[in-house]
């Protein structure tokens, strides 16, 4: 009973730590499932095999992702308050995920996803 106890108020301080920096992380967990899912998607319309190891990366950016994240939290809260680290770590690997996102699109498509939306804007641009 007593170690139900203390596990309680372990993971009680552990949420409360990390409350900051929850958004982030899911959106990053999302942005890796949504990766996954069009990444198999790609590869089952271009007749690629599914293999378990390229699957398996998929779990290790789950963990490595948010230990990147939550070590740019501590190193902003703790020892270089100036810089934002965890916008720009948590940025770039948002881009890096979107940039994949974009590329398993193309393959599904055959639509380059960059090029369309830059074509919209500028179509929409005043003056062009």
């Amino acid at each position: 009973m007593r170690d139900l106890s203390l596990l309680t108020k372990a993971l009680f301080w552990a949420s409360a730590m990390l409350a900051p920096v929850q958004a982030i992380m899911w959106t990053m967990v999302f942005l890796i499932i949504v990766d996954f899912i069009t990444g198999l998607t790609a590869a089952w319309k271009t007749k690629v095999p599914i293999q378990s190891k390229r699957m398996g990366s998929t779990l290790s950016k789950f963990l490595i992702y948010n230990l990147v994240i939550l070590s740019a939290y501590f190193i902003e809260l703790h020892v270089v308050k100036e810089v934002p680290w965890l916008k720009v770590v948590s940025g770039f690997i948002a881009v890096t995920e979107l940039k994949s996102i974009a590329e398993n699109f193309s393959k599904i498509y055959g639509i380059n996803l960059w090029s369309h939306i830059k074509g919209l804007f500028d179509r929409s641009t005043p003056g062009r």
